[in-house]
Order: C-alpha cells, then structure tokens, then sequence
C-alpha cells in the first residue's frame, strides 16, 4: 500500500508546477462584532494574496494578533459568525479538479477535509478526545475517506503509525497515557493517513521542549516528501521558519508585508518588521543585549491611516501615515509592501543599523 497520491507525480512534471495548489485572491475576513449597543468591524484579515506551489512547505509567521489564525481558518473554510468573508476567492487546483472554496456545500467541504484538505491543530488535546482510545479517533476521521474497511482498515492505520515512528501499540491508548510529543506525533498521524494533498499545520510544535520539536519538525518534513503534499505551516518562532519551510509569508496586523524564499529572507530582509522579528533571534556567541520592538500591534478594529506598521517603524515616512503601502514585486519570487523600500531598498539595511541600540 502507498499512500501517494496522483497530485506527487505530476508535480514533477513542469506544466504542473507552474500551477499553484492554492491561490488566495485579495481575501478580506473581518468579524462583526456589537458590543454595547456599537457595531465593530474588526479587520483580521485585509486584502491578503498569495499563493502555495506544489510539494512546497509556505511559512506564515508574525506575533500575536497579525491575523494568522483567521487567515487559515478562512482558508480551511472553517467560518463561522462573527467572522465573515467580505471579499476575495481561496482557490485549490487539487489532483481531481479545482476547487473555489466559498462555492463549496457543507456537504462537498465536508468531503474534500482530510482527503485532499487536511488540518494539524495547534496542540493535540485540540483534536483527540480524551475519553476515547486512540484508534477511535482514526475511525472518525479517516474511515469515510478511504477504500479500506475493517481489518484492511486497520493494517491501514499501523503501516501509517510506524512509518511516523509510532508503535501500533498506541491505537489501544488514551490521550492522557501519551507523552505530549507522542500525542502531537498521533495528530499529525491523523491529518497525514489519508494521503492529502494540501496540510494547514497551526502552531503543531508549541509547547514541545526543543528536542522533541526537532523530532517532530523532522517527522512532518519527511512525511510531506513521501506524500508529495503541500504544507501552510503557520508560527511565529522564526527559528523553526528557517529550519523547515522553503518560502515564507510575513503578516502584520492583518495584511501580509514581505513574501520570499526562507533563505532570501534570513539574509536579506527588506521590510523593518521583518528585520525586527528576525534580529530577536539569540545567536550562540552574540553577547549583544536584545531589544524589543518599542509599541503594540494596532486595534483591527480601528487601524492606524496609512500603513499599519508606521506607528511603529522607525524609518517611517510622511507617505507611510497617508498611504497604505502596495505589495509590489521587487525581484522574481520576492515582494515587500513598504514605501520606504520600494523607493531605496539599499537604503534600509543602513538605516535599521542606526536605530539599533
């Protein structure tokens, strides 16, 4: 039995790869809010667009309150009121067909979930019920999608745990009964043994210690090879960012600000957010007292004129407070909105050198 699937062929092939996986079109998602007799409007997400290729794992980071949770769930078409979609279209050119998310009934989501679309919670206890043995949760969620029944079922389910490094031993467990590394291991396992082609991965490694991140982080990586799947692994530790994903998306206060390869990124980022996320991480030897980033991410419910980062960016501008920044293209697979760099990116790297403590 193997469990890739026709998308990982053809994703070698060059016409395929062209097409992105998913497309996300100037999605808007806001919540709507009345608290005290007011209507509030709160802009989680605003005027997102990006795309994810083939067999490519795509980075969302930020801090808390940038809008990442919405933008997956919308994605996930996991909507729920308050939170609405205004605009915008989520697309996915899956093996079988394209799918326009929003198009899509309950009953034809419902389909699509953990077959093509697949979602590893953040934190496991999130996705196993703790009153059920393990093997149950396998039965709820894989059974409908896949041919196998009964004992091929089962053999099914084993081969899948051990290729994760898990023995069969643990479908006759609790939740409770598993270390937490384990559990998340058995969550992934869940999201991965359909075989689906596109994994939306929230925060899957939070409150790991560090060696078994590393397991972990190795695991769904090696996983996501074999199945050929695409990954949206969302977190706002910049250091697991570098180590796994192959492109990377930075959100601020609901609006993405820089996109390109992870590496591009690592050793030259243009927008001064992104520049201040990535200057907080420690490096061994590196003495040199760290600073935060002054101020707190704005109200999305009454954002800042202009753009959103300017109360905070030190090299902000007069045109920063009245225009919202474009994402503009500035090399090929690489853009930034910010009216500072598109007008004298050579200019930033100096100037960010001069604020620093």
């Amino acid at each position: 039995m193997t469990l890739l699937h026709p998308a990982a062929a053809s994703a070698a092939a060059e016409d395929d790869a062209a097409i992105p996986l998913l497309s996300v079109d100037r999605l808007k998602a806001y919540y709507r809010l009345k608290l005290f007799g007011i209507d509030r409007e709160v802009r989680a997400v605003d005027d997102v667009t990006f795309a994810i290729g083939r067999n490519e794992i795509y980075g969302l980071a930020g801090e808390s309150s940038s809008g990442k949770s919405t933008l997956i769930k919308t994605i996930a078409g996991a909507i729920r009121p308050p939170l609405a979609v205004e605009t915008g279209s989520v697309c996915f050119n899956f093996s079988d067909g394209t799918r326009d998310i929003y198009r899509l009934t309950p009953r034809e989501l419902g389909e699509i979930r953990w077959k093509r679309l697949s979602y590893i919670m953040q934190g496991s206890m999130s996705v196993l019920n703790p009153v059920r043995r393990i093997r149950h949760s396998f039965t709820d969620f894989a059974l409908p999608h896949v041919p196998e029944k009964g004992a091929a079922f089962a053999e099914r389910i084993g081969r899948h745990l051990e290729r994760l490094h898990l023995e069969r031993s643990v479908l006759d467990a609790y939740p409770h009964e598993l270390s937490g590394g384990m559990r998340q291991r058995v969550a992934i396992a869940l999201a991965t043994v359909c075989g689906p082609e596109f994994i939306i991965a929230d925060e899957p490694t939070t409150a790991l210690d560090v060696i078994v991140q590393k397991g972990v982080l190795a695991m769904l990586r090696g996983i996501q090879r074999e199945l050929g799947s695409s990954v949206l692994f969302v977190t706002h530790d910049m250091a697991v960012h570098a180590n796994l994903t192959d492109r990377l998306g930075i959100m601020y206060a609901g609006r993405l600000v820089e996109e390109g390869r992870t590496r591009d990124l690592f050793r030259q980022p243009l927008h001064p957010y992104t520049r201040h996320l990535i200057s907080s991480l420690p490096q061994i030897g590196d003495d040199t007292p760290k600073k935060g980033l002054e101020g707190s991410p704005p109200n999305l419910a009454a954002p800042p004129s202009g753009c959103r980062f300017h109360p905070r960016c030190p090299l902000a501008i007069d045109i920063c407070r009245r225009e919202a920044p474009p994402m503009v293209a500035v090399a090929p697979g690489r853009r930034v909105a910010c009216h500072v760099v598109t007008a004298s990116p050579d200019a930033v790297a100096p100037a960010m050198e001069e604020v620093r403590p």
